[in-house]
């Protein structure tokens, strides 16, 4: 599955320097830092699915998650992400100046209030 935004075609794999709306992030001198992002897969989610797996693509419940101790430590590991609200996801690795620093989730009608996205790698 591919995603277009402004006539580029987003697929897994490509490495985007994106500029987001209302979203700057600072580092510890205040300099806002450049962010990028590694997009690792697309996927849709179903009413009940709460977290994801990020490791295996298994996708769990909040009642499953809070009900198994083995799901709550992947939580607290940060093993689990929280997908977003919405059926459609894309899968993340974030970077802020070149550094790898987390992997997010993120509704796809979020790329609404990217206001730039310039291709890296592909």
């Amino acid at each position: 599955m591919g995603l277009y935004w402004n006539d580029i075609e987003i697929v897994p794999g490509m490495k985007l320097a994106v500029d987001l709306l209302h979203h700057e992030v600072v580092n510890e001198t205040g300099v806002q830092v450049d962010i990028s992002w590694k997009i690792l897969s697309f996927g849709s989610r179903s009413e009940d699915d709460a977290y994801l797996d990020w490791n295996t693509g298994r996708k769990h419940s909040m009642k499953k998650v809070i009900k198994n101790r083995r799901l709550r430590q992947k939580l607290n590991r940060l093993e689990l992400l929280q997908l977003p609200a919405g059926s459609e996801y894309m899968l993340v690795q974030e970077f802020h100046d070149g550094k790898e620093v987390f992997k997010r989730c993120y509704n796809l009608d979020m790329l609404q209030s990217v206001r730039n996205i310039r291709v890296i790698d592909h």
